[in-house]
């Protein structure tokens, strides 16, 4: 049975590091929603890093967060 998908959304989720606090490191997100369902991946990294110039914690990571709905075929 083929399975077809239909976009929902794409997020940007950018994970910085605050330190340790009580022995154990503290990994904060913030997500920004409304991506584009075309923008390269490239591009979003880019934004990822403008964003985390301008905050004080050091950027730990980042995520692109696909959400797709799998349709099962006929």
């Amino acid at each position: 049975m083929p399975v077809t998908t239909d976009f929902i959304s794409n997020k940007l989720q950018v994970r910085s590091n605050h330190g340790v606090v009580d022995g154990k490191e503290v990994i904060k997100s913030k997500t920004y929603s409304n991506l584009k369902e075309t923008a390269v991946d490239d591009d979003i990294y880019a934004v990822a890093e403008a964003l985390a110039s301008l905050q004080v914690p050091t950027m730990e990571e980042v995520l692109k967060v696909e959400t797709t709905l799998l349709i099962p075929g006929v």
